[in-house]
């Protein structure tokens, strides 16, 4: 190590705003304002590119580029005032050269540690909904009567997503309708019974199952990894012929209902679920922020932050081995 790097690394060491790394180099870490927040734009927007954690970080860079600088010219200054001290190496100061290197130095020395785990566990408002197959016809198979839309004693489609999420809750096709045909109530305990109050007010004739959830950036960011597995072998059009991509674990205590986001209606949310779901990730159409696909459930419903339930998603589960 040259006379001039060793002076610099020698003076960084004595400085409490810095600290050495196995490799010879020294961190400064920036430490976030609790206030500092990714907003649902930009975390939708990250989501959706092609390389989110490289988005993550040209973000971070860019809302912390003024204070790098703001601190690399008060670490510089620091630096400086060390080395050209009446005690120092350099009491008389640089020469032209021995300053432009010692810039130099002192920046490839020197890197600054961003608070990336802080926004990684920042929580979102996030909308998991769900295609079964249904997907490829405009979700009309979940209006089954007593919906508007659906007639009394039509079959249920298996490729419904009402019909999925009853098998998850432990009800055959034939039970779900069966319980749907007696039609509207007031106060409803259970699955099947909610499942009927749910039809009954369904405003549309299109409507995914939706569940809401809060989760942190970085689960967000690893199940939209997962979710664009899905097209690994190129895109179906019916969500039963995507490839395996790992299962979530939703809590049964999660808001749950039908919901139209292409309209901005839905139903009442108050499908009561009596077991936690195993949701395939091949069969989610789209986790993202509260109005990332399509209008936002809360400025439909008016619904307040507690609607989405933390710690709703219990488990992430990736795939071992990337079958096809």
């Amino acid at each position: 190590m040259d006379k001039l790097k060793q002076a610099v690394s020698d003076v960084l060491d004595t400085l409490l705003s810095v600290e050495r790394q196995e490799d010879g180099t020294f961190s400064c870490e920036i430490y976030a304002d609790y206030r500092d927040e990714m907003d649902d734009k930009t975390a939708i927007k990250l989501l959706r590119s092609e390389y989110p954690m490289q988005t993550f970080w040209e973000h971070l860079d860019e809302w912390y580029q003024d204070y790098q600088w703001e601190l690399g010219d008060e670490l510089e200054k620091e630096v400086r005032a060390k080395l050209t001290a009446t005690d120092g190496p350099y009491p008389e100061g640089f020469s032209d050269e021995d300053d432009d290197r010692m810039l130099d130095t002192l920046h490839n020395l020197v890197y600054f540690k961003l608070p990336d785990e802080h926004f990684m566990k920042q929580s979102f408002h996030v909308n998991i909904m769900v295609d079964t197959g249904d997907g490829n016809v405009d979700y009309t198979l979940n209006s089954a009567y007593p919906c508007w839309y659906g007639k009394y004693g039509e079959p249920i489609d298996p490729k419904a997503g009402i019909a999925w999420l009853a098998k998850t809750q432990g009800y055959t096709r034939g039970r779900l309708k069966r319980a749907l045909q007696e039609g509207d109530m007031a106060d409803p305990k259970g699955f099947l019974q909610s499942m009927r109050v749910e039809l009954a007010n369904l405003s549309s004739a299109m409507s995914t199952v939706t569940f809401l959830v809060e989760l942190t950036l970085e689960q967000l960011i690893e199940l939209n990894r997962l979710i664009r597995l899905q097209d690994r072998n190129g895109v179906h059009y019916d969500a039963r012929e995507n490839p395996y991509c790992g299962y979530i674990i939703i809590d049964k205590s999660t808001e749950t209902g039908l919901y139209d986001p292409w309209n901005g209606g839905g139903s009442v949310f108050e499908i009561q679920l009596e077991k936690d779901v195993k949701l395939p990730i091949k069969y989610i159409r789209s986790a993202l922020p509260d109005g990332g696909d399509g209008h936002s459930v809360g400025s439909v419903y008016g619904m307040c932050g507690s609607a989405w339930t933390r710690g709703g998603v219990k488990t992430i589960h990736a795939p071992v081995k990337l079958a096809a």
